[in-house]
């Protein structure tokens, strides 16, 4: 039978003066109606972004439009106007939280490519991991490799375990209890440890991911899984699509009632244009580059892991001047031109704009004026954290083995430097015969994380005042510290104005984020 919630009923208690301010929570109302009933209105996703959308172009107060806005008007609402007539924007109102346990880091790190959502996954950092937490496609489960690929999982996470027990004296001797409570000491402990033994673990490892999300993220996201050359985020598409969409053939009311995001899910389905460009483009190129390489081009490596490859040679003339555009309230043209010759004016524009930043504040919007990119070459663990600054634009190349890996130095002291090479080795190796069979998404799976990745990324200088003075700090991974400080360190070689206004922590030695009081303690 269809949805009956829409019966008549007496409207909400509204404010006599229609000119008073209210400013409340959407997603619990507690209110009165007219005839004195009380009433608790807690709208689905797709309710609350039609109440939402009708103030554009209806006077009536939002939660009166939640009270009138059945399941079902919802639907029609929504077929109509955002499925119907494109308008994506409305869909941007019906957010949805999913909870994604126990899947490999390939798939979680396709989810967190977006910029527009919010994101918290399981820390390599602060828990273990255990050989019997990995996941990989059947494809790849079912192959002839698959022997080899739980051979190499038994030696990475068998020397994971081994490298845990013999860094905890190490890291005993070099980093003192001193005042710390014995359980503050032994969280602190555990996390310098597990920034070491990370590097063992396979992108096959098994993590958890909380993710918040608008609808028209959601579609994104799915179509983007669905399109996938990967045959396991294919399939975690599909079970995403049916937690928020709702079952294949389900009934409509039963959809509209237990699920979030029935009706604006409607086209998130495979996308053709993602799922063909990477073997057009991988075509292309092959035909272009004809085993010629430009070799006296050289890209950032392992050694210099950090090349800028677009310096904004007026970025100082290009902020100041947005900055004297704004409060001068001049065309951005006459601000450049007046600033052109006049470094001291420069100067002084830039400096006044972050004279009484605090510890927490961002510089002004203005900042953003000036662009800049990098190529950075670091291995797969810290690209995992850098790859979540979502206030940029990143190129990531395929995960592989070409660009050789990092090996920490606490695992030579604890004389593990040959296993651990051994085995990487035996990754590597399998790595290419799998890639060799044709199985490229299938490949990376067994790529661990020691190995390294070439990110192309390109950010204004807001956001690397950001991305420096988070991961320069005492409190970053030693691997990510590295890439900050260099990022840093060349633009203070074409920009030292800009780069003493960031405060960057150039120091080797660091601190875990535990074992101190949080502020207000």
């Amino acid at each position: 039978m269809p949805i009956n919630d829409s019966a008549p009923k007496a409207k909400l208690i509204q404010p006599q003066d229609n000119s008073t301010r209210r400013i409340y929570w959407l997603n619990n109302i507690k209110t009165k109606r007219e005839n004195g009933d009380l009433v608790e209105l807690k709208p689905t996703p797709e309710q609350l972004a039609v109440a939402v959308a009708k103030c554009s172009r209806s006077s009536t107060p939002f939660d009166q439009n939640i009270d009138d806005v059945s399941l079902e008007k919802a639907a029609e609402f929504h077929e109509k106007w955002v499925v119907g007539y494109g308008h994506a924007s409305v869909a941007e109102h019906a957010v949805a939280s999913v909870a994604f346990q126990n899947i490999p880091q390939t798939v979680i790190k396709i989810l967190e490519d977006g910029r527009l959502a919010s994101y918290t996954e399981k820390s390599s950092r602060y828990q273990i991991f255990t050989r019997d937490r990995v996941g990989i496609p059947k494809t790849l489960a079912q192959s002839q490799f698959a022997d080899k690929v739980n051979e190499l999982f038994d030696a990475l996470y068998n020397l994971y375990d081994e490298c845990y027990a013999l860094l905890t004296p190490l890291f005993k001797e070099h980093e003192p209890q001193n005042d710390m409570s014995d359980a503050a000491y032994a969280a602190t402990l555990k996390a310098l440890i597990c920034d070491r033994v990370r590097y063992l673990l396979p992108a096959a490892a098994l993590g958890s991911l909380g993710m918040t999300a608008n609808a028209r993220v959601w579609e994104h996201v799915i179509k983007k899984l669905l399109s996938s050359q990967d045959p396991l985020a294919r399939q975690i598409g599909e079970e995403v699509k049916s937690v928020l969409k709702g079952f294949e053939h389900l009934d409509k009311d039963q959809a509209l009632k237990h699920f979030p995001l029935p009706t604006l899910l409607k086209y998130a389905d495979p996308n053709s244009y993602q799922s063909l460009l990477p073997s057009r483009m991988r075509e292309l190129t092959n035909v272009l580059i004809e085993d010629r390489l430009p070799r006296d081009q050289a890209g950032a490596t392992a050694e210099q892991p950090v090349l800028c490859t677009f310096d904004d040679y007026l970025a100082e003339q290009r902020i100041s001047a947005a900055l004297l555009s704004r409060y001068a309230k001049i065309p951005m043209p006459a601000a450049m031109d007046m600033l052109a010759k006049n470094s001291d004016k420069q100067a002084a524009l830039i400096k006044a704009a972050v004279e009484d930043r605090g510890p927490h504040d961002a510089p002004c919007r203005e900042f953003e004026h000036a662009w800049f990119q990098h190529e950075i070459v670091m291995d797969y663990g810290a690209w995992r954290d850098i790859q979540r600054h979502r206030i940029c634009t990143q190129t990531n190349q395929p995960l592989g083995t070409e660009l050789g890996y990092d090996i920490p130095q606490e695992i030579t002291d604890i004389g593990k430097a040959k296993d651990f090479a051994k085995i990487m080795d035996m990754a590597g190796k399998l790595n290419r015969e799998i890639l060799a069979a044709g199985l490229e998404a299938e490949a990376e799976y067994v790529v661990p994380m020691a190995y390294r990745r070439r990110l192309l990324i390109g950010w204004n200088l807001r956001e690397l005042f950001h991305f420096i003075e988070l991961r320069s700090g005492k409190k970053g991974h030693p691997s990510y510290r590295r890439i900050a400080q260099e990022v840093w360190r060349g633009l203070n070689q074409t920009h030292p104005l800009l780069a003493s206004l960031i405060r960057v922590d150039l120091s080797e030695t660091g601190v875990s984020t535990l074992g101190e009081k949080p502020k207000g303690f």
